[in-house]
Formats: structure tokens, sequence, C-alpha cells
């Protein structure tokens, strides 16, 4: 019977894993009411209120004696509230899964890993992604990086981006590679882009500035802001982790639960030597450059995944 039990708690983690699309302010929830087998089962959107989420879906239903509703992480403020609301509905038990055991805490961390790191650390999760060449570049002396990963890397780089509140790169990337970071090649919402240019040196003509999706331009000396980019002021300093410093505190003031950083080496490099980061995604390629911009490096220590994806091996670190 336990098993049974941690198996429908499993499922319900499961449940919750499975409807995520984009990060919210809110944990992705899923439940399961279950007696011996599963009644009903569903999950939640986190950004619409839970409680009648959870009424709406279980009001049509009369449960069987003994029935147990398990549910990912608690959609109310305390313990005492689940219980009563499962009372009324006629279930006799809760079972909460991330307080099941150490493994289905973990699974449901997760799931909801970028809210948590949101209210722990007061700063948006932090996903580093590249691609690499075979010899350990990320791009050519002339700083040319097209095309190192395949069609379907790239293709699940714009999932991942639909995914992400914010995306970021460095002001080389913006320079050379001139990228649109939006998710062109997946069924989505854009994600947010952020621009550090403190001296405004970065030409307007580049595609960050085109206005066709929220951009948020760092600078020193804020020009008006426009339609769907705005400038805000950044600190008046040449130091360059009171600046990165300053950018995640304010994105976690506008509740960015999570940033996307896809380049370049330098930044990449910056981030993981000042331990600002929680997950890095690395492509890597059959492909060869013989010289040019070293990829940033992780230690194996927080290696968690490997994976093929077509021609390309992905490679997933956690920090946590």
């Amino acid at each position: 019977m336990v098993q049974n039990r941690r198996l429908l708690a499993q499922r319900s983690i499961d449940l919750a894993r499975s409807r995520f699309q984009k990060v919210s302010i809110h944990p992705q929830i899923g439940w399961v009411v279950a007696q011996q087998q599963i009644v009903a089962e569903g999950w939640l959107n986190p950004d619409l209120p839970y409680q009648n989420q959870l009424a709406d879906c279980l009001k049509e239903i009369t449960f069987p004696v003994n029935s147990t509703l398990f549910v990912s992480t608690n959609p109310f403020e305390n313990s005492a509230e689940l219980h009563a609301f499962a009372d009324q509905s006629g279930i006799k038990e809760v079972q909460i899964a991330r307080e099941f055991d150490d493994f289905l805490r973990s699974a449901e961390w997760s799931v909801n890993r970028r809210v948590y790191t949101f209210y722990q650390k007061k700063r948006p999760y932090i996903v580093l992604k590249w691609a690499q060449t075979a010899d350990g570049l990320v791009a050519r002396s002339n700083y040319d990086s097209k095309w190192i990963s395949g069609v379907h890397a790239r293709k699940l780089v714009h999932r991942w981006r639909s995914q992400e509140a914010a995306i970021w790169v460095g002001k080389n990337t913006y320079r050379y590679d001139n990228p649109q970071l939006n998710v062109r090649d997946w069924s989505g919402e854009n994600p947010l882009r952020i621009v550090v240019d403190p001296d405004q040196t970065l030409d307007k003509q580049l595609n960050v500035f085109d206005q066709s999706q929220p951009t948020l331009c760092y600078t020193h000396r804020p020009p008006l802001s426009v339609s769907n980019l705005e400038f805000t002021s950044l600190p008046d300093t040449a130091n360059w982790p009171q600046r990165i410093a300053y950018v995640l505190t304010d994105l976690y003031r506008r509740q960015a639960v999570s940033v996307f950083i896809e380049g370049g080496s330098q930044f990449l490099s910056f981030l993981i030597q000042q331990g600002w980061w929680d997950e890095a995604r690395v492509f890597s390629s059959k492909t060869t450059f013989g010289e040019g911009i070293t990829a940033p490096t992780v230690e194996e220590k927080y290696l968690v995944a490997e994976e093929r994806v077509s021609e390309d091996q992905l490679t997933t670190y956690f920090r946590s």
C-alpha cells in the first residue's frame, strides 16, 4: 500500500511537470484523488487562484469512502487549510508529494526550481546555454558562430526561450551575431529581451531594438522609452559584478522569475566564475573550427544528464 501511495504521489508531480509551458511567479501543481485506483486527476494553472480551480474540478465528483487527495505541493497557505478543503470535498486524507520522501521532494523541486530559487535567492533562476565545437570553441576568431549546432538543437532552444521570463546575451553577441532572441521556430510567448549597454555603443538598428517584442535596456543615460522598448538607469559604475548584481535585483523586483542567457563566451564564463548560474545546457557538435574563441567550462561535479539531440550532444548541469 505504501508503494502504491508513493506512485500516486509521483503521479501528481508528473502531472505538474507535463503541463509546464511558461515560468510563473507561482508553482506548477498536479493533483490526484484515489482510493486504491485513481478516481480523478488534473493540474492547476499557476496564473489563476488554486483553490477555486481545485474546487471546480472536484465539485461534480462523488468520491469513494477513504479517498486520498495527492498534491505535488500545497496549493493553500498552510496544511490546515488544505485538510479543511479536503474534508469539505468529502475526501478523508491528504498527501503532499514533496513531503513523502527525499526523492519526491527532489522531483518536485525540479518541476518548480525556478520559483523556489526566485524566492530563496531573491533573483531570477539563471539558465546558461551555449553550443561548442568538437575542439571546444564557441566561435571563430572573427566572432562568427553560425552554425555550430544542428537544426533540431536550434528548434529546442526556441522552445526553451518560450519557457523563460527573460533572455540576455552580452554586447559582443548583439554586435556580431545580431540575434532576434524570439521563438520563431516554436509556438509560444517571446521572452523579455535584456540589454546592458552602459554607454549606448550598440547600433540602434540591431534586431534587439526593433520593438517587435518587450525589451529592457540598462544604460547610464537612458533616453525616452518607446513601445516595447524600455530604457532604464544603470548605476554609474565600471564594476561589472555590481552592474550584473543590480540587473538581477531589478529583474527580481519586476518579477522576472527566470532568465535564459545564451552568450557570449566571456559573459558566460564570468557568470560561472561569480556563481551566478543555476543550470547550464551545452550542445556539443562534431564541427571543428581549428582556432577561435574558447567555450566556457563547468566543473564535472555539476553534471546531471547527457543525451543526443539529433547529431548533437546535449549536456546538462545543475548547480543546486
